[in-house]
């Protein structure tokens, strides 16, 4: 049975995770679609994705009937996911940076409480998603919100393994992991099928 003191930490947990749940659908999904596809990254991304989904096509991105070797394939991945769920559109084009733009939240308040405590998680979740080029990043058309997400998982990952709660440097091999090694290794493939070798 849980003591009152579990409890309390239960509910605060949930406390944070729906007012990031809240900051999250305000910054990122509010209107998503509302605004046509600008610049000239989304409507190609959003072609691209398109057209491959058209042909049948989830190996070779192709866009205006020419091979575009510019991105990895990642971006059109999630797209052409969305799009088979919720039809082709502006707001398709973008859920997958704003669903990852989302787990960064998440995976940022996670590296906060197990660094410093669950206060300092929340504001560093609250702080991210509020931020404006992050912002705009998670609710653009564009790799960027992606990469950010695979990288944030992989340095979670070696918070985790490296850390106890509260900061202190945890005792052990944690290192040497072959489950550490392989999903931090993972997610830093997925940043290369991202944005190639940025990643």
């Amino acid at each position: 049975m849980e003591s009152p003191t579990q409890r309390s930490a239960l509910g605060s947990t949930w406390q944070h995770l729906l007012v990031l749940s809240l900051v999250v659908f305000a910054s990122f999904f509010f209107r998503l679609g509302a605004v046509r596809l600008w610049d000239r990254d989304e409507p190609r991304n959003a072609g691209c994705a398109l057209e491959m989904l058209e042909r049948g096509n989830w190996v070779v991105p192709i866009f205006n009937d020419q091979l575009r070797h510019q991105k990895p394939a990642m971006t059109y991945w999630l797209m052409m996911l969305a799009y088979t769920l919720f039809g082709p559109s502006e707001f398709s084009a973008r859920f997958g940076s704003a669903l990852l733009g989302g787990g960064t939240v998440f995976l940022t308040y996670a590296i906060g409480r197990r660094l410093f405590d669950r206060t300092t998680g929340l504001w560093a979740g609250v702080i991210l998603a509020t931020s404006l080029m992050f912002s705009v990043a998670a609710r653009a058309a564009t790799p960027d919100s992606i990469l950010i997400f695979w990288f944030t998982a992989a340095f979670a990952i070696f918070v985790f393994a490296a850390f106890e709660n509260g900061g202190r440097i945890r005792e052990g091999t944690a290192f040497s992991s072959w489950r550490f090694a392989v999903s931090f290794y993972c997610l830093l493939g997925l940043a290369v099928l991202t944005k190639g070798l940025v990643g």
